[in-house]
């Protein structure tokens, strides 16, 4: 898959991404610096794409359906900070979504880049974001000044690029130093002080770090796009290992058969594997019969002699989620490590496994009916919504694995990273402070208990429910009144807007307008 632009045969081709990546970090001052992430976050991922398409398309690999999935789900995580108002995901995809978009890019237009589904993909990832980006920062220095130098000689030429280079390095060095010598010593803030006004508002005014802010991401953003399209340590990389993606070569998605994550060479002998499965499973054997003389009655009131519901989902809980860890880590251990052995013992360690993956399945269960019964006691929170999902999760993984036991033509890795990026999508989009807000609501109809300070710190995304709940619970009203004026004194300017907050003011507004009116 190749685009055409004339760019790319152009001689003034470093220049003119130069240019674009300081338009692109303009954009970026301009949608981030002093707002909330809202809706400029779908939009400078969008101009984002658009300009490493357009400065490094001839690098472009064949297009995948990973890659298209992969696309969907940076797009879905983007639209997070508009649809929902959770600071939680927020802060989350803060982190998860550029890392998403570096290893989209590297698959995508890597250079020697592995098959997405094999562990070396974060090594090519982190080669081409940190030293290949750094290393292209003097390329911008020279592709500015290089109409000027033309007309240089090689020695004046190269002497100018230094001092360019120096001042750039030097600039926030000295703006830093300055600062600190002037609090330090008065003397030499006196003498400071005496230095024309301007000096002092270039230091210190909201201009300074605009400008700062520009120039440092316009640096990364052309040694990034430059780390692609001139690969620095191209020649000294082993070419025997792995072939070069090129402008019209194809990306390396059949490198070998075994789809697994392969980096381990050490192999588990089948004898020990044996043992120590048949070992671990007869006390997991021996707990899980024991668990169901209260497990399933638990329910139904047959708990241990003096122990209540609280105490019952409280006690063991981190020790079991704990528990079904370890077996999912000596499962896949065995499953991708172990070496190869007669057909007899392979049976005995299949069945090993098998017994293993139905006793972690059971205590996954034992460990998720604690928690409900301890939200049943204590309420809803984002924490335990959130363990919620990973025991389903890890339920599912576990089940993969068992399949992948007798049937090895499941690709396991590209499973499981299909799974991982669908699973941390939905929930993003499980709507996680309604779900919370309606759960304590049933418990609050149940029991009389409600925790009014957790329920009305929620996030924006619960106010419906919070309004359809102040019908019987009038109390609530208070809470609403005082969001709604922490919504209308929030920042209007538009790279900030959040959908979420824009339906939750309104129905505030509609609700105490209701509410006044009445009285």
């Amino acid at each position: 898959m190749n685009l055409v632009l004339p760019i790319w045969k152009s001689p003034a081709r470093s220049l003119v991404t130069l240019f674009a990546a300081s338009m692109l970090a303009i954009l970026h001052q301009y949608l981030f610096f002093g707002h909330i992430p809202g809706i400029s976050v779908p939009i400078f991922v969008m101009f984002f794409y658009g300009f490493m398409l357009m400065f490094a398309g001839d690098r472009l690999a064949s297009y995948t359906k990973f890659n298209g999935l992969l696309s969907l789900v940076i797009v879905m995580l983007s639209f997070t900070y508009v649809l929902f108002d959770n600071i939680f995901f927020h802060l989350l995809n803060f982190i998860i979504l550029p890392i998403l978009i570096a290893v989209h890019l590297t698959v995508w237009m890597g250079h020697h880049t592995r098959g997405w589904f094999q562990t070396g993909i974060i090594g090519d990832t982190l080669l081409h974001l940190i030293p290949r980006t750094f290393r292209h920062f003097p390329t911008a220095f020279a592709s500015a000044t290089s109409s000027v130098s033309e007309k240089m000689n090689e020695g004046t030429r190269k002497t100018v690029r230094k001092v360019f280079i120096g001042i750039a390095i030097a600039a926030p060095l000295l703006v830093f130093v300055i600062t600190l010598l002037s609090s330090a010593d008065g003397m030499f803030e006196s003498f400071l002080n005496a230095i024309p006004n301007w000096l002092d508002q270039i230091t210190y005014s909201e201009g300074f770090f605009r400008l700062t802010w520009i120039f440092i991401f316009t640096l990364l953003f052309f040694g990034y796009v430059s780390g692609f399209v001139h690969p620095v340590a191209e020649k000294k990389e082993d070419e025997s290992k792995l072939p070069m993606i090129g402008a019209s070569e194809q990306p390396n998605e059949k490198k070998s058969e075994d789809d697994n994550f392969g980096v381990l060479s050490l192999k588990l002998d089948p004898v020990i594997a044996a043992t120590v499965l048949i070992l671990i499973n007869i006390v997991y054997v021996i707990f899980v019969v024991l668990q169901f003389s209260y497990l399933f009655g638990a329910w139904e009131g047959a708990l241990p002699e003096g122990m209540t519901y609280a105490d019952y989902a409280r006690k063991g809980f981190a020790e079991l989620m704990i528990v079904a860890l370890l077996n999912f880590t000596i499962l896949m251990t065995v499953l991708l490590h172990t070496g190869d052995s007669s057909r007899l013992l392979r049976r005995i360690n299949h069945l090993m496994l098998y017994i293993l993956v139905l006793c972690s399945l059971i205590i996954l269960y034992s460990a998720y009916s604690r928690l409900n019964l301890y939200e049943e006691a204590y309420g809803f929170t984002y924490i335990r919504f959130l363990v919620h999902a990973f025991m389903i999760f890890l339920g599912v993984l576990m089940v993969i694995a068992g399949i992948w036991i007798q049937v090895k033509r499941i690709p396991l890795a590209k499973c499981y990273i299909i799974l991982g990026l669908v699973a941390y999508v939905m929930v993003n989009y499980a709507g996680m402070d309604s779900y919370i807000a309606e759960k304590n609501m049933e418990r609050y109809h149940l029991t009389g208990e409600l925790d009014e300070n957790f329920i009305t710190s929620l996030s924006v995304d619960a106010i419906p429910v919070l309004i359809e709940f102040s019908e019987e619970y009038p109390r609530m009203n208070h809470h609403l009144k005082d969001r709604y004026l922490e919504l209308t004194q929030q920042e209007r300017a538009w790279p900030s807007f959040n959908y979420s907050e824009y339906k939750a003011e309104k129905a505030l507004s509609h609700h105490i307008s209701g509410i006044s009116a009445a009285q």
